[in-house]
């Protein structure tokens, strides 16, 4: 009896495993474009529940390699914060570095902060506010692309 029991749950607890085969699904895609003199960059926000979101970003600077990667964050109220997994043009080597994004009249106003090492990995230091008013790029609603690379 105890046997068949510890099979059924082992069976059970297989069969609601996902395994990635059935990702979860945005419930909103929003597109956003910014320029800053002759560089450019496009945005592409996949919007899920509880306020992840994921995406794709391009930055087009006009003398040198572009930056393109993807993204993964979340809300915190009114700013979302992300981790940016990049690379610089054709270079095989990625990065990544956090980004925040202040959400105001529509746009989302890309922040400048002091980062710090920790165990490899980059982050915001929790102890220096993020500066919303000096940021570079400050993104506008856009029409989407089919594709953003």
């Amino acid at each position: 009896m105890i046997a068949c029991t510890i099979l059924a749950s082992t069976v059970w607890y297989s069969c609601n495993q996902d395994n990635g085969k059935n990702p979860e699904q945005p419930i909103d895609t929003t597109c956003y474009m910014a320029a800053d003199g002759k560089d450019t960059a496009r945005m592409e926000i996949n919007s899920f529940s509880k306020g992840k979101v994921s995406g794709n970003l391009l930055i087009n600077y006009h003398k040198k390699d572009n930056n393109h990667g993807e993204f993964e964050g979340m809300y915190k109220g009114d700013t979302l914060f992300v981790i940016y997994s990049f690379k610089i043009g054709k270079n095989p080597e990625g990065y990544k570095n956090p980004l925040a994004f202040l959400k105001k009249d529509g746009k989302l106003v890309m922040g400048i902060g002091k980062m710090e090492g920790v165990l490899g990995r980059i982050y915001f230091r929790k102890d220096v506010p993020i500066d919303f008013t000096q940021g570079r790029f400050t993104y506008v609603p856009a029409a989407c692309k089919k594709e953003l690379k």
